[in-house]
């Protein structure tokens, strides 16, 4: 697997979760749910921020907000 394909893994569990939920994952959460380790988990998340897919806030939990919108149409 690709890490574009891990990116958009990451990227569509958070959409699928704060969808269901109304809030965000936490990254164990993440983790757990795209068979990942945590420190794999936070590489993906700094790539989708530099892509301005998401923005969160380090040391806070379920923080991370989709800004993305226009790519998942």
């Amino acid at each position: 697997m690709s890490d574009i394909d891990s990116s958009n893994d990451v990227y569509n569990f958070i959409q699928r979760f704060i969808a269901e939920h109304g809030f965000s994952p936490t990254l164990r959460e993440i983790a757990m749910a795209c068979y990942m380790s945590t420190t794999t988990v936070v590489r993906y998340l700094d790539r989708l921020c530099a892509a301005g897919r998401i923005s969160r806030e380090l040391n806070k939990p379920r923080s991370i907000a989709l800004l993305d919108l226009q790519h998942d149409r």
